[in-house]
């Protein structure tokens, strides 16, 4: 109920919306294209650098040794700074 009005308001501009008149030359398309392919490809660039913590965190993987040794340096390196 709280969502009634904004969701009938939104339907109504939507679909009651006037022709725009615009005109969209090739260029407009080749723009359009390069930014869904970056998108594409900050995507998969991202993807790429967390692959293995994502893997860890839906547990699929396990830490391999060099990370636990590397995790156990750094929480050791923050307790020595907690002390001090």
């Amino acid at each position: 109920m709280k969502y009634l009005f904004a969701s009938v308001a939104l339907t109504a501009m939507v679909l009651i919306a006037p022709d725009a008149q615009a005109y969209l030359d090739p260029g407009s398309g080749s723009a359009i294209l390069q930014g869904v392919l970056g998108a594409l490809a900050a995507i998969a660039l991202t993807l790429k650098l967390y692959w293995h913590r994502l893997l860890r965190f839906f547990g699929l993987r396990k830490p391999t040794e060099s990370e636990s040794a590397a995790g156990a340096r750094q929480n050791r390196a923050e307790a020595d700074r907690d002390e001090a």
